[in-house]
């Protein structure tokens, strides 16, 4: 019964964070910078505190006891997180968006996987939990290049290219590089939750909620992200000239937007931290790749409902379907994973 519900909960994190973008299709009168910032407010400073504190009143008490490493790891985590984040919108402008995802979420699904295997788990490595969830990671990421081969083709018959376009300039390679930061502090983000399950113990030996226990890191850690994330959108607006969008008429139901996409956001990493928790000190290792590939099938399933494939060719279609049926097969591997692993 436990895994049954650690699953719906997972379940629920994925569909919610694969659908929390949607707003941003009917934001017509904001900048790219204007409902990001705005989503930052809501995802990354308001929800988490305002939620921890009614969870957890003693939250400072927490922190302030913490061993300092466990705060490092929070503060480091965070804003290196930020940093990807930023690093990954500049990616997405260098060498597209089809490239940038695969770079990111490729090695966000398999080093979020990795590292806290490796470095807090070896002894798994070898055994059938770990063997089977690394199968299952692999899955995943080739469905993610069979999609984002799908997307390729799909674009170049839009815009009536014959062949993708060579890019070996110095933007390229930068862009590239930038991507692959992103993904490296994507991975952090699972790694840095794994690391800290000491806080999680040692706020329920205070008397913590259970479900503020569990996401006990995400205020610390998000406020730390946000200001590299902020800094990056300000100069965006800055630049830009948009703060007067924030003033523009009948643009008041996109404030609600934003908090909509932050409280779909947060809320699912809170049904995520509390589903490692049930699964048990490996949580971590198997519910990020399951997590992950929930968000990529969701934002997919999005896709197809805005028609975006709309007029794809055969060969696009097939493509795509070859992709999609690699993450539901490393879904059914990870799912049977856990199940191993109780």
């Amino acid at each position: 019964m436990a895994i049954f519900t650690a699953f719906l909960l997972i379940f629920i994190a994925g569909t919610v964070n694969g659908s929390f973008a949607l707003p941003t299709k009917y934001v017509f009168r904001w900048n790219f910078e204007n409902i990001w910032l705005q989503y930052a407010l809501w995802a990354f400073v308001i929800l988490p505190w305002v939620i921890a504190l009614i969870l957890v009143p003693q939250i400072f008490t927490i922190y302030r006891e913490a061993p300092v490493h466990i705060l490092l790891i929070i503060l480091i985590g965070g804003l290196a997180f930020g940093v990807g984040q930023v690093c990954f919108a500049l990616a997405m402008r260098m060498i597209g968006i089809g490239l940038g995802f695969v770079i990111n979420l490729g090695l966000g699904i398999m080093l979020g996987f990795l590292l806290p295997l490796v470095f807090q788990h070896p002894d798994q490595i070898l055994q059938p939990f770990g063997l089977i969830t690394l199968f299952g990671t692999i899955l995943a990421v080739f469905g993610l290049l069979f999609s984002n081969m799908a997307g390729s083709l799909h674009d170049r018959q839009r815009k009536g290219l014959v062949a993708p376009t060579e890019k070996h300039d110095k933007t390229y390679a930068i862009g590239v590089m930038l991507a692959i930061i992103a993904g490296v502090s994507s991975s952090g983000q699972n790694f840095a939750f794994s690391l800290t399950g000491q806080l999680q113990q040692f706020a329920l030996h205070l008397g913590a909620n259970p479900v503020g226990a569990a996401n006990i890191m995400w205020p610390g850690f998000l406020l730390c992200s946000f200001i590299p994330y902020a800094t990056y959108m300000l100069y965006l607006t800055v630049k830009n000239k948009s703060f007067h969008n924030y003033a523009a008429k009948s643009t008041g139901k996109y404030y609600l937007f934003a908090f909509i996409m932050g409280l779909f956001w947060y809320g699912s990493l809170i049904a995520y931290s509390k589903a490692t928790h049930i699964i048990g000190v490996l949580g971590p290792l198997v519910g990020w790749p399951l997590f992950m590939v929930l968000i990529i099938l969701t934002s997919n399933f999005w896709g197809w409902r805005h028609h975006e494939w709309a007029g794809c060719s055969k060969r696009v279609k097939y493509t795509l379907w070859v992709g999609l049926l690699f993450l539901i097969a490393s879904v059914i591997v990870l799912g049977y994973s856990s199940v191993l692993h109780t």
